[in-house]
């Protein structure tokens, strides 16, 4: 009988032992980290591990699975075009400018008719010019310049002045940050020719007359430099301040402010 008695106890225990690990196995949440450091991990290898925490493990490898390869093909491509922007790449460009000129012609020119010869007055111009961009720093273009302006002297006739060259000019450019287009200091000689023409305009018996004056074409240098004002990625206003000077015994010269603007490409 007492046999029976403790068979009955040992099985009544055993069962509600069970029905206990059952129910806390079902509680068991895994909410924090606290709760992960407690439930799942292991004192001792042997020792097995809830299912929930098995399941979260397989759940967040597959999460860094899926989001490691395209994390690093975007940090991979920010990569590339970050370094894209501080090198730079060959490219093109082109522009147009337009400015003020203050030309110093010698008097002993032929441009110069009548006894007295007042002025010279400034002159208004533009410019166009594309070329190729190696890198940030150094380009290389070809442009056309031209300016005109009027003579002031004891003629009753109007006489004026045309002044136009082409010039290679290679560009130098100090960016002033990383970026591919930014804000830039830059400095641009050339060389080139230019054509120094000079006529008179009057009237003969009804009749408009032009008399060519001075037409002579010389070898030619010029420097410029300025700053350029990014607007967008290919865009750029560029205020400029340009010298020129032709070579040889009364040679020519000007001194000009510019407003231009400049497309990348």
């Amino acid at each position: 009988m007492l046999f029976k008695k403790i068979l009955t106890a040992a099985i009544i225990s055993s069962i509600a032992l069970f029905s206990a690990t059952i129910a806390q196995a079902e509680e068991l949440e895994i909410r924090t980290l606290k709760d992960y450091l407690d439930n799942c991990v292991p004192e001792d290898e042997d020792d097995e591990l809830p299912e929930e925490c098995e399941e979260l493990k397989e759940n967040r490898d597959l999460e860094e699975d899926d989001s490691a390869s395209p994390g690093r093909e975007r940090r991979s491509r920010e990569d590339r075009s970050e370094k894209e922007e501080k090198s730079g790449g060959l490219g093109g460009y082109a522009g147009l400018t337009l400015g003020v000129y203050f030309p110093d012609i010698d008097e002993d020119r032929d441009v110069f008719q009548g006894d007295n010869v007042d002025d010279i007055d400034t002159g208004f111009g533009s410019s166009i010019f594309a070329g190729i961009q190696f890198n940030r720093f150094l380009g290389l273009d070809l442009e056309f310049n031209a300016l005109a302006g009027d003579i002031d002297s004891d003629l009753d006739e109007d006489e004026n002045y045309t002044f136009a060259g082409v010039y290679l000019n290679p560009r130098f450019t100090i960016p002033l940050s990383d970026r591919k287009n930014s804000l830039a200091f830059f400095l641009s000689p050339g060389i080139g020719s230019s054509q120094l023409s000079a006529s008179v305009e009057d009237e003969v018996d009804d009749f408009d007359r032009t008399t060519i004056i001075e037409d002579d074409s010389r070898f030619t240098w010029q420097i410029k430099g300025g700053i350029s004002i990014p607007v967008s990625s290919r865009f750029s206003i560029m205020p400029q301040l340009r010298y020129t000077s032709q070579t040889g015994d009364n040679s020519v010269d000007y001194f000009g402010g510019e407003v231009g603007v400049k497309f990348d490409f």
